[in-house]
């Protein structure tokens, strides 16, 4: 069977009434040579009906149904399923750009790139606005490893929207999405590619739009899904010790990560603030943080991570108060 150029993931989990805008933008690209796969993560709605609907319509789409496992479950079942020489993830609620795909693989030809990041923005109505993880002409027309793309642009997406992988890249180094994560899953799997990855490329398309939805998962925080975080930080530990091989550059992306992880759950946590919230948070977070970081040459505040290793109470209570700065001078 002939390997089609790029296999299309699209996970899915009850969102019938945007599903279809999400596939059409993707059956309606004037690239052909494409495989569509449509995880359905256990849709309580009737998002299984349109999956096997638009399935019937068109060859290129396989549809596999699940039980609710997660969308890092998904899409690691969609990767298991690909046979495309790149690989595309596209949230079932968002949409590709029209004909982004030709422009795109055109450009890669046959280089041997790794990961490929074009630009994604959020749709504002009749027009895009607000550029997800912006990049300038200076990225453009050369290649990155993941370490010298931390810091040497200091540049680290935290979605794999509007990026295509290849496939091999993939599978030769293991990386599949972390499983047993609420928030945050994107993010660590970027940390993990950068691990590994030698040749990135960037290029001045737009592939992605994001549809933002007030009851999308990524825009609502409870206190369990702040306190989830804490499983973020116990796959990055785990990896670690798993991976014992693994060098000073690499670990210094990881202690990055889980730098990040911990200031984003206190600047989280400012939105559903409970004293109670705090130290269930504080106590959560000091039980996985079982070494000091060491970010190397990463830009990042160095005071802050000294902070950190200092004190967690120290740090927290920093975090907290630039938080309640920034929202102060918001308005």
């Amino acid at each position: 069977m002939i390997e089609p150029k790029i296999s299309i993931i699209v996970p899915v989990y009850n969102i019938a009434e945007y599903l279809p805008t999400c596939l059409d933008s993707i059956l309606n690209q004037d690239f052909r040579d494409f495989e569509l796969i449509i995880i359905n993560d256990g849709s309580p709605d009737h998002s299984d009906v349109i999956c096997d609907h638009y399935a019937l319509k068109d060859s290129r789409i396989q549809v596999f149904h699940q039980v609710n496992k997660g969308v890092s479950a998904a899409r690691n079942l969609g990767l298991e399923k690909a046979r495309g020489e790149w690989i595309c993830f596209i949230d079932g609620d968002d949409e590709l750009y029209p004909n982004s795909l030709t422009t795109i693989l055109k450009e890669v030809g046959i280089f041997n790139y790794e990961m490929i990041i074009a630009r994604s923005y959020k749709n504002g109505g009749n027009l895009l606005k607000n550029e997800n993880y912006k990049f300038d002409a200076s990225f453009l027309s050369r290649t990155f490893n993941g370490y010298n793309l931390i810091v040497g642009k200091s540049y680290k997406r935290g979605s794999v929207c509007g990026c295509i992988f290849k496939r091999d890249f993939l599978k030769v180094n293991q990386l599949k999405f972390p499983l047993g994560l609420t928030i945050g899953e994107d993010s660590i799997f970027i940390s993990l590619v950068h691990l590994y990855i030698k040749k990135i490329y960037f290029i001045d398309q737009i592939l992605y739009v994001i549809n933002e939805r007030e009851e999308s998962a990524s825009r609502s925080w409870s206190f369990e899904k702040v306190l989830n975080m804490k499983h973020n930080i116990h796959f990055v530990n785990t990896y670690i010790s798993q991976h014992p091989n693994l060098n000073v550059k690499q670990r210094h992306i990881l202690d990055f990560t889980v730098y990040g992880v911990i200031s984003n759950a206190f600047s989280y946590l400012y939105l559903c603030f409970s004293f109670n919230s705090y130290f269930k948070l504080l106590k959560a977070v000091r039980f996985k943080l079982n070494r000091k970081l060491k970010t190397g040459s990463i830009p990042v505040n160095k005071g802050k991570v000294r902070l950190l290793n200092f004190s967690l109470i120290c740090f927290s209570i920093s975090v907290l108060i630039n938080k309640r700065f920034r929202q102060t001078f918001k308005y």
